[in-house]
């Protein structure tokens, strides 16, 4: 399998070259709203996976060609941090791109309580820890974890890591309507996040389809939490572009599945992250359709297409 996907278009982080360390879902939670369907088998057991040597050959070709990104992001199929030696897979990014973009890990927080864990994640740039709830209850119906895993050990690692860590701490929030979308959850929220003091705090809404009928929140209540979370607080919007991609690409049908199995799309996604015009990426989609390999998913106003793998 290859590491990387991408780079595509996020919302946070504009052109984004995405590795992936996992060759399916694993993950620690299972959350509603994930876009990658639900976690067969949760586990809290870290493994090895990765071949660092082959690693660092796949993406000097990849920077090559197309050098125009904003992040390599360490995220991919499930949960990055269940992976081991982190610190050895960020230091060969950094060396084999000789430190030319910084480094980023999303991670769901479930392991930041482990000395272990947040050590090797010290060499990133940037850390993207999530926070759905501050309230037991309701953090156990949005993220269904891992039965070891509570929200004790979520805010101990969080706030461990705050104190460790000297690169950039985003707290991003997941707003669910009929969830967390409300007043006591924002108030209780605002308390935990005066005492954590991260860089930024992103307020989240489930835009892509995660196989379940998750309600999008309105937005003006979104803006509402905003204002009783945090004022500083960013809600995350489209995406905008930052730099051209430069992507240009061999297999447009091949490029475009490789996508979808790691994100859902949109077409606008898609021409955007790879450099297709949006004719091609169309005719391309129908020929996934029609193999069984990509089906539609309507979200609000938005068609996005998901891989059926």
């Amino acid at each position: 399998m290859s590491y990387f996907y991408g780079p595509v278009p996020s919302r946070r982080l504009g052109f984004s070259l995405g590795v992936n360390l996992l060759p399916k879902k694993v993950c620690s939670f299972d959350c509603l709203y994930c876009q990658l369907g639900g976690t067969e088998k949760k586990i809290m057991r870290r493994f090895s996976f990765v071949n660092l040597n082959k690693l660092t050959t796949d993406i000097k070709p990849i920077i090559k060609a197309y050098p125009n990104i904003d992040y390599i992001t360490i995220a991919g199929s499930g949960e990055p941090t269940l992976h081991k030696d982190l610190d050895k897979i960020i230091s060969r990014l950094k060396k084999a791109t000789q430190n030319k973009y910084p480094v980023c890990v999303i991670t769901n927080s479930s392991l930041l309580y482990r000395k272990d864990v947040r050590k090797e994640l010290l060499l990133a740039d940037l850390i993207i820890p999530s926070l759905d709830s501050v309230t037991e209850e309701t953090f156990s119906k949005i993220n269904r974890p891992h039965e070891k895993v509570g929200l004790d050990k979520i805010l101990d690692g969080l706030f461990k890591l705050k104190k460790e860590f000297h690169g950039k701490l985003w707290l991003e929030i997941m707003l669910m309507e009929g969830f967390n979308c409300n007043i006591k959850e924002a108030n209780k929220f605002r308390k935990i996040i005066k005492e954590l003091k991260p860089d930024k705090v992103q307020l989240n809404i489930p835009m892509r389809p995660s196989g379940l009928n998750i309600v999008i929140p309105d937005v003006d209540k979104v803006k509402k939490i905003k204002r009783l979370i945090l004022e500083g607080s960013e809600i995350v919007s489209e995406f905008k572009k930052k730099k051209e991609s430069g992507y240009r690409l061999c297999s447009k049908k091949g490029s475009i599945l490789r996508f979808l199995k790691v994100r859902p799309g949109t077409v606008k996604d898609l021409s955007r992250a790879l450099n297709i015009v949006s004719k091609d990426v169309i005719r391309q989609l129908n020929v996934l359709i029609d193999e069984q390999l990509v089906k539609e998913s309507v979200r609000g106003k938005n068609k996005y297409f998901v891989s059926n793998d």
